[in-house]
């Protein structure tokens, strides 16, 4: 069975180097420095506006050439640098386990995670199924990068699915990105769960993961299908017309979920097993 130390070769990890995460909103004056444009005013190199001089500003930042033009004394204002907060929540409820579904979901959060450090981000898991399973947060440099592709490596599927619960037991967040990585077959609201990260000011992007078989099953079998997270049972011939209607309610769960996300501002992916990583990534970056 593939691994993800199979999959973040050193040739995947310079692709990955390509990439960049963007943020739509500017970061306030709370966080720690890094490489964020913030709405404070700081001491990087990136000139942002003019103030009138007041008693006790630094005599280096005055503007000595607005003084000549207006007689007032005139001080430069430059973007303060901060960091983002890229929060990944992983979905490891039973559902997830079939396949390599799993394999897949935990490479695209990982590769989230690479990309994030190598901004200079300060990046926050989190594995969840009825709640928070195991979080790892404050990573910020590169070389914690392997620390957290051990730990996905040994995360195993088990138990339900409620982003609600983990979203509010996720404590205080910074204000950034939060990526949720889920096949996204729950019982529970998904509206209650976006307005808890929302109001953690957080940029939401949902990423659905499924297996090959959930995406396209194959005619002629009998099978039995497993809620694998209640055990309810149910036995179906693979026909041509139930394969229409699986088919059709597939496309109508993608499509509230895309329609959820348009009206809460959030974004949305859907991928399966099989699914390049770097064009999942470079689509969803985008």
């Amino acid at each position: 069975m593939r691994t993800l130390q199979d999959i973040f070769t050193k040739e995947y990890l310079m692709q990955l180097e390509k990439l960049s995460v963007s943020l739509r909103q500017r970061l306030g004056v709370d966080g720690y420095s890094g490489a964020r444009k913030s709405h404070a005013k700081g001491s990087s190199l990136e000139f942002s506006d003019f103030r009138e001089y007041i008693v006790g500003d630094d005599l280096r930042r005055v503007d000595w050439n607005s003084f000549g033009r207006f007689g007032k004394l005139y001080v430069k204002l430059f973007m303060e640098e901060k960091q983002a907060e890229i929060n990944i929540f992983l979905d490891c409820s039973s559902s997830m386990e079939k396949e390599e579904k799993f394999l897949q979901a935990k490479a695209f959060a990982a590769s989230l995670a690479y990309i994030s450090l190598c901004s200079g981000d300060r990046v926050n898991l989190f594995l969840w199924n009825d709640a928070i399973s195991l979080e790892k947060r404050g990573s910020t440099q590169k070389n914690s990068f392997f620390e957290l592709l051990t730990l996905l490596d040994k995360a195993e599927c088990g138990g339900g699915s409620n982003l609600l619960r983990a979203g509010l037991y996720s404590g205080r967040l910074g204000r950034g990105i939060a990526f949720v990585i889920s096949d996204f077959f729950m019982e529970t609201s998904l509206d209650e769960a976006l307005r808890v990260l929302q109001g953690k000011k957080q940029q939401i992007c949902l990423v659905q993961v499924l297996s090959a078989a959930e995406e396209q099953p194959r005619e002629g079998q009998a099978v039995r299908l497993v809620d694998a997270e209640t055990g309810e049972t149910c036995d179906l011939e693979l026909t041509s017309s139930v394969l229409a209607a699986y088919d059709k309610a597939l496309k109508e769960h993608r499509g509230a979920l895309g329609e959820l996300c348009f009206r809460s501002g959030a974004s949305f992916y859907s991928m399966n097993e099989g699914t390049s990583l770097f064009t999942a990534l470079r689509e969803v970056l985008r």
